[in-house]
């Protein structure tokens, strides 16, 4: 056991989660002090309306970390080859593609302004046009951070990370001045800042190296496939419902529901570090053949750790969770905290895992993670009477892909040193 503590010290993970983290934590202050602030500033119309649409964003936003996954662990590859041609070479497309779809991310939200704000309920259909900068200059971001964690600039992630909390220095006077669209362009103006930092920051780290190399974008397409596909489950399964329950819930309900679901957004940042440094850290640690169940051990311990303090907290005082989160006109979301914050800490882990199983090269559990996925959404689509029902039924799923992915690893574990084995004694015969 001291020999496993030695090596969780000495590992990579320790050292870096110390920076992320508290860059995060730092970042993700300011993050919900915008939140608290914007529910106490703006009605619940007006609060459940910015919560939808900033689910939408986030959900953006997670599909574009399913391609930080893909860059991050290509660039973790280049990294573990020292080629810094090919890094610089890497970052300069990385970035092209970046701004080109963040730019169709943009006229896209143009051009179905109207729909959306129908199918949303919204009064103002140009909330949607400042919804879509944010998604598209936000989806930039994630490119950039990519890079970062791949490359191992775990110092620049962490300012990348810090600067999205501005948003909360300018929501106060946009949003009593200018309603939902004020507290829209606060998290607009700190989505500019970042991803003029990002741009910054690597054009400094490229600028380094002189020449090119050819970048093999047929290998990022292909390595999209397993991986793209099991990480765009998660992330769906992450931001998905607050918009569906703006859909078909009275704007009242939906502004509880919202808030629940911000207890639970509180918990998946807490424990977001974890996967930026788990995926560089174990692709690494794999190319190289080194040991890696110490890293994956310690850092289910502080995941766990998190966990237990949150769920603690909302089981405790879940009226004054609320209050600090969204205000004293929220309180009424009490019986919806618990078990979403519960579906919230599923996630969390089977997220965990499942950067685990990408960055060891492992795609069997796709399917399983799919199908639990769609399973999870249908079944809210179908009901949808009231807020629990939505509740209940991501407790289900999220739990379930926690479960599934808890056995597909350590199903994979068990067979990996016997595997091993068999490999030896097979090599002592040939001999």
């Amino acid at each position: 056991m001291k020999k496993f503590f030695h090596r969780v010290a000495r590992a990579d993970v320790a050292k870096n989660s110390v920076i992320v983290l508290g860059a995060i934590l730092v970042g993700n202050i300011f993050n919900y002090a915008y939140y608290l602030l914007m529910g106490r500033t703006l009605s619940l119309r007006d609060y459940g309306s910015v919560m939808s649409l900033v689910s939408a964003i986030l959900l953006v936003f997670g599909i574009g970390t399913i391609i930080q996954t893909i860059v991050a662990k290509l660039a973790a590859d280049l990294r573990a080859g020292g080629d810094e041609q090919r890094m610089a070479a890497f970052a300069r497309t990385t970035l092209r593609l970046s701004f080109w779809i963040g730019g169709a991310i943009f006229v896209a939200a143009i051009l179905v302004r109207g729909i959306l704000a129908r199918y949303l309920h919204l009064d103002h259909p140009e909330l949607v046009g400042i919804a879509g900068a944010i998604a598209a200059l936000g989806f930039v971001v994630v490119f950039q951070r990519g890079l970062f964690q791949g490359f191992g600039a775990f110092k620049s992630f962490a300012i990348s990370s810090t600067i999205d909390g501005a948003k909360a220095f300018f929501i106060l006077p946009l949003a009593h001045n200018f309603g939902a669209l004020g507290a829209l362009i606060a998290y607009c103006t700190a989505t500019v800042m970042s991803a003029m930092y990002g741009a910054l920051a690597l054009r400094r780290r490229v600028s380094k190296v002189d020449g090119g190399a050819a970048v093999d974008v047929r290998r990022l397409i292909r390595t999209a496939g397993a991986t793209g596909v099991a990480s765009i489950s998660i992330v769906i399964l992450m931001f998905y419902d607050v918009v569906l329950a703006k859909h078909y819930v009275n704007p009242t309900d939906a502004g509880l529901y919202s808030a629940a679901a911000l207890a639970g957004r509180v918990l998946l940042a807490a424990c977001s570090f974890l996967p930026v440094i788990l995926l560089p850290d174990i692709a690494l640690r794999s190319a190289s053949g080194r040991p890696d169940r110490h890293v994956l051990a310690a850092t289910l311990a502080i995941a766990i750790t998190i966990i237990s303090f949150v769920v603690g907290a909302c089981a405790l005082e879940p009226r004054l969770v609320l209050s600090m989160l969204a205000g004293r006109a929220f309180v009424s979301a009490t019986p919806l905290l618990l078990p979403y914050i519960l579906s919230s800490a599923g996630l969390a882990l089977g997220n965990l895992l499942v950067m685990y199983a990408i960055a060891r090269h492992r795609f069997g559990f796709t399917p399983y993670v799919v199908l639990i996925a769609i399973s999870e959404v249908t079944a809210v689509m179908v009901r949808h009477a009231s807020p629990m029902e939505i509740v209940q039924d991501i407790v289900v799923g999220h739990i379930s892909i926690c479960l599934a992915m808890a056995i597909w690893v350590a199903v994979n574990l068990f067979k990996a040193p016997v595997a091993s084995a068999q490999s030896r004694t097979l090599q002592s015969h040939t001999l």
